[in-house]
């Protein structure tokens, strides 16, 4: 059984990954640390745990022996660097750091204290993903010239149940977040296009602030890789009724995904026109490869080049946006 105290109350998901590890047969949540006390002891109520509002001391408890951080994504690597060397184990949420720079210290007390680190990139488990991937590796689409991945909610729309849309307001506190749609939403397509295309050469970024916050609503990158494909991502919080949309583009022919439908067509097929194919099983949760590796020792699928690369994009993207101009990696 593996003792996890939760980090924060402050993202989106912290529900999410509370619930999923109170399910989990080999988890039992500890405890709980905020920032903000009064709603970490609310948590901690609701989940009938204890509340710590000192992090050095929860870190310094034995009974503990792994985190789960949902903090600020702005704390996150003064949190994660301290739950490293306390020789926690340590899940967390997209972005893991603001800076390459940042991830790669993080990477180094990971590596030094012998822990495991986990990132939540949930689509690189879809079964969408992994199909475009294998029919990528496999050659059925010949070389890839483009791709394209877009998602994007209604979140920061004014209704008559939420006036000012129905993400959290600190969702667009730049100092916080370090940024807004891109940073958050985009970073789906920005972890799925990095696995499929491979390195990116170099991309210019146009950020957007339709609904007038302080971080971007919505954001487009344009991306050339070293294979010499082009890319397109697109992320924002101002469309109510756009699907999740990913394209492949090749040499021998085309996938195309519309939320978790997938179709292909390609000429190393035998028969003509859009198939739909049977998609492989959904891979285990980022929760599900971290507990195992954790237990056993099994490599994650999600790994320390995603991580690094999906920040690598989001600090290039960032300075392409605040400078007008195209960036090279």
């Amino acid at each position: 059984m593996i003792r996890v105290a939760l980090l924060s109350r402050w993202h989106v998901h912290a529900n999410d990954y509370a619930r999923e590890a109170g399910e989990h047969p080999n988890i039992e949540i500890a405890a709980v640390w905020d920032e903000e006390a009064e709603r970490g002891q609310k948590w901690a109520s609701e989940l009938n745990v204890g509340f710590e509002k000192n992090l050095e001391t929860l870190l310094g408890r034995t009974d503990i022996d792994a985190v789960i951080v949902d903090t600020p994504t702005s704390m996150h690597t003064d949190v994660i660097l301290a739950c490293a060397e306390a020789k926690k184990h340590i899940f967390s949420e997209k972005v893991l750091a603001f800076t390459e720079k940042d991830c790669q210290t993080i990477f180094e007390a990971i590596e030094r204290n012998d822990v495991s680190l986990m990132l939540s990139l949930p689509r690189l488990n879809d079964p969408s993903y992994v199909y475009a991937q294998e029919a990528l590796d496999t050659g059925l689409l010949g070389d890839l010239t483009s791709i394209r991945c877009r998602l994007e909610h209604g979140g920061a729309l004014s209704t008559e149940k939420h006036p000012e849309g129905w993400l959290p307001p600190h969702f667009y506190n730049n100092d916080q977040c370090g940024g807004g749609a891109l940073i958050d939403l985009g970073a789906h397509p920005i972890y799925l296009t990095n696995r499929l295309a491979g390195k990116v050469e170099s991309l210019f970024c146009q950020m957007a602030t339709i609904t007038n916050r302080e971080v971007d609503d919505h954001a487009t990158v344009v991306l050339r890789y070293e294979s010499g494909a082009s890319g397109v991502i697109e992320a924002g919080f101002v469309g109510e009724a756009s699907p999740f949309l990913l394209e492949l583009h090749g040499t021998k022919g085309s996938i195309l995904v519309e939320d978790r439908t997938v179709r292909i067509r390609s000429s190393e097929l035998n028969e003509n026109g859009w198939q739909t194919p049977d998609l492989p099983e959904q891979k285990p949760s980022a929760m599900e490869q971290w507990i195992d590796e954790i237990t056993n020792g099994t490599q994650p699928r999600i790994t320390k080049t995603d991580m690094l690369e999906l920040t690598r994009i989001n600090e290039a993207a960032r300075k392409s946006a605040e400078e007008g101009m195209r960036v090279s990696l």
